[in-house]
């Protein structure tokens, strides 16, 4: 079994915690097991457990850890209907003018 530093473990969760990947494609790119890189994430989250972020009453690293990953997903949903209202077709891009003439020639036609 192979023995890490402290040093490697503490940038392995850093890595993981600020990158937003998921656990186990940041363990497969360190090349360790996603067993030890998640044991190493609890143990350092529980180290800092009692030292509130915020100050006292403030959330603790877990909560903004978990936090952290919400607003990421939240990201990704905001970005891909974006990207889908960015290609949407050219009929809805018309100007203004032209959506009024076309509703003024419409009325005379009912």
């Amino acid at each position: 079994m192979k023995r890490y530093d402290q040093e490697f473990k503490r940038d392995a969760v850093s890595l993981l915690i600020n990158s937003g990947k998921p656990l186990k494609q940041v363990a497969n790119e360190l090349g360790v097991s996603d067993a030890s890189l998640r044991a190493w994430r609890e143990a350092y989250l529980e180290a800092l457990e009692g030292r509130p972020a915020g100050g006292e009453g403030g959330p603790t690293p877990r909560d903004l850890v978990a936090e952290n990953q919400r607003l990421r997903k939240e990201l990704e949903r905001v970005t891909w209907q974006r990207d889908i209202l960015k290609k949407r077709p050219a009929y809805f891009q018309r100007s203004r003018r032209e959506v009024c003439y076309d509703q003024e020639k419409n009325r005379g036609q009912v």
